[in-house]
């Protein structure tokens, strides 16, 4: 009995240990999944892939192998991932989606690439509807048509409320009054991202 009882503890210890490897060895295997779309290395991302590499995972920001190919604008290494499983829609902390990433990268290529696969990008990407309401809640609503690092082209859709105007304002409507006689629908502007106030609005 005693003997059967140490097998199955002996056994049981074989047999997490052997699981604590196959997830340690994943850990790795995505790790160097990064890397290798870091490096541009489209043979290795395929390579590693074949090998079980989770497509998905990524550092401990949420930063994947898909991010890392938009960035780098790698048409390439991103179709592999997209048919290896990857997630196109997975947010990183600092750089959201991979789409996201394309479109403040100056990558249109890449960016054709995700919403092909179905990105749908973090509700800000370009043709996504947003609004720009500091004013006690009012101002309005625009669609974004461009975007860099930091800031967004919108063209105005709608105002939201502003009635008798809102006052003009240095960063959010490029010095102009909204609405009477200020900005209106069809108007263009580029903003900062902390004058958007709500995203993917439908």
């Amino acid at each position: 009995m005693r003997r059967s009882t140490r097998f199955r503890r002996v056994g049981f210890g074989l047999l997490l240990a052997s699981a604590v490897g196959v997830e340690a060895g994943d850990d790795d295997a995505s790790r160097r999944l990064v890397a290798a779309a870091a490096r541009g290395d489209a043979a290795g991302v395929r390579a590693l892939l074949r090998s079980g590499a989770d497509p998905d995972r990524g550092d401990t920001s949420g930063w994947t192998g898909l991010h890392e190919a938009a960035r780098n604008g790698d048409s390439a290494i991103a179709r592999a991932l997209l048919e290896g499983g990857a997630t196109p829609d997975l947010r990183a902390r600092a750089g959201g989606t991979a789409l996201d990433v394309a479109e403040t990268s100056g990558k249109p290529e890449l960016a054709r690439v995700l919403r092909s696969a179905g990105a749908r990008g973090s509700g800000k990407s370009i043709g996504d509807t947003v609004c720009v309401r500091p004013w006690a809640g009012e101002g309005y609503c625009a669609s974004v048509l461009d975007r860099d690092a930091t800031r967004f082209e919108l063209r105005l859709v709608a105002r939201v409320g502003c009635e008798r105007g809102c006052a003009a304002e240095a960063l959010c409507s490029s010095g102009k009054a909204v609405g009477a006689d200020g900005l209106g629908p069809g108007d263009r502007l580029w903003v900062p991202a902390s004058c958007l106030t709500h995203t993917g609005v439908r």
